[in-house]
């Protein structure tokens, strides 16, 4: 039988930071026994990954003057400041997530287009006191990348997503949350059917945005990234597991181009289409559009409280966070996008290409598409 291990770090070797977390993210040794309770009972031990190959959870450690849960996301600051890592087998990760379950207040997934505020909306969240808001664990990144598309693996990655989000949710140095707000990345959202089959009273949001604007932040944001599409063309059923109208978009996307707008507009489709699959399966759900929410943040962020049924009194609070930039300090901070404006090629046609490609989309035609259970919007 496998203990729980210290795994002791020699080096890190992750080098895109937008890379999905792994163990591969740490050369280590393996050290000594460690009692598994150490895990909930230590604030500064979060989980970062799975260890598929070993059927291990992957938790690391940091110090204890970094709050993590500040972070503007979780996956990027837990490589950045683990000093050690913790290696749990999934017998005893579903005990210590099946010790701590009844003790797990509201739960609240984020789910988004990307470059749409999200990060922003899990800000909001962390502003209340009683509120622990996690931006982007990378764990279920993982999961979307190991679901079978015949569903022949849910049941056991069903009873994984519950124990992360157990220990996810565990207490801070705040104490015990009374609600968990937990942002995914876009990619998540190919999860939320099992979350809502094993934790049906979770709130689900879901955050979106203009295709144009998604698309134009893209290229702003992750200017190296089209050096990577020769190799997504190459492996596009990989991808697809990410992204699963990718193969079928495949051959309108130009894989040459140095902006890659085709391909952030499959990605900002495939998360739209998915979300009206989830509708679709009467999953209860509340949408909110970037647009609406800085427009009226007052008005908005008290719908988003009342669906979480969280305080109203502290809508006023949570509004401060509009006054600076979610992503501070991280690589997507408005001050390096900014950087990166004068990449931007030309706005027609990047309209021109998003136009011609959502044509082809039976449902979702236009880029300023609203979906249904959009908060403030009839529909």
């Amino acid at each position: 039988m496998m203990n729980t291990k210290i795994l002791k770090i020699q080096t890190k070797n992750r080098t895109p930071a937008s890379l999905i977390a792994n163990l591969q993210d740490f050369s280590y040794e393996i050290g000594e026994d460690i009692d598994p309770k150490t895990i909930v009972d230590n604030p500064h031990i979060t989980l970062y990954c799975l260890d598929l190959e070993n059927q291990q959870a992957i938790f690391v450690e940091t110090p204890s003057d970094i709050d993590i849960y500040e972070a503007s996301f979780l996956y990027q600051a837990q490589y950045e400041y683990a000093q050690r890592l913790i290696a749990v087998p999934y017998q005893e990760f579903h005990q210590l997530a099946a010790n701590i379950g009844d003790s797990i207040g509201q739960i609240a997934m984020i789910y988004s287009v990307g470059r749409c505020g999200s990060t922003l909306l899990s800000k909001l969240f962390s502003q209340v006191d009683t509120v622990l808001s996690l931006s982007e664990p990378d764990v279920f990144t993982q999961i979307v990348g190991i679901r079978n598309p015949d569903g022949s693996n849910d049941d056991a990655l069903a009873e994984l997503i519950k124990s992360c989000i157990y220990l996810l949710c565990k207490p801070t140095l705040k104490g015990k949350p009374s609600f968990c707000a937990i942002k995914l990345r876009s990619f998540g959202i190919e999860l939320a059917d099992l979350i809502y089959l094993v934790l049906p009273d979770t709130k689900l949001i879901f955050m979106y945005r203009n295709a144009e604007d998604v698309v134009k932040s893209c290229i702003r944001t992750f200017v190296p990234f089209s050096a990577m599409l020769p190799i997504i063309a190459q492996n596009i059923q990989a991808y697809n597991q990410f992204i699963p109208l990718l193969k079928e978009y495949a051959r309108y996307i130009d894989f040459t181009d140095s902006n890659a707008t085709e391909f952030y507009t499959t990605m900002w489709l495939s998360v739209m289409h998915r979300y009206l699959l989830i509708c679709q399966q009467g999953i209860p759900t509340c949408a909110i559009r970037y647009e609406d929410l800085v427009a009226d943040p007052k008005k908005m962020v008290t719908g988003i409280f009342n669906y979480c049924n969280l305080p109203i009194s502290e809508v006023s609070h949570a509004c401060k966070v509009f006054e600076k930039d979610s992503q501070s300090g991280s690589n997507f901070s408005q001050e390096n996008v900014r950087k990166n404006n004068d990449k931007l090629p030309d706005i027609l046609e990047i309209r021109q290409k998003i136009a011609q490609l959502l044509l082809k989309h039976p449902q979702i035609q236009t880029a300023d598409f609203i979906v249904s259970g959009t908060l403030g919007v009839s529909k």
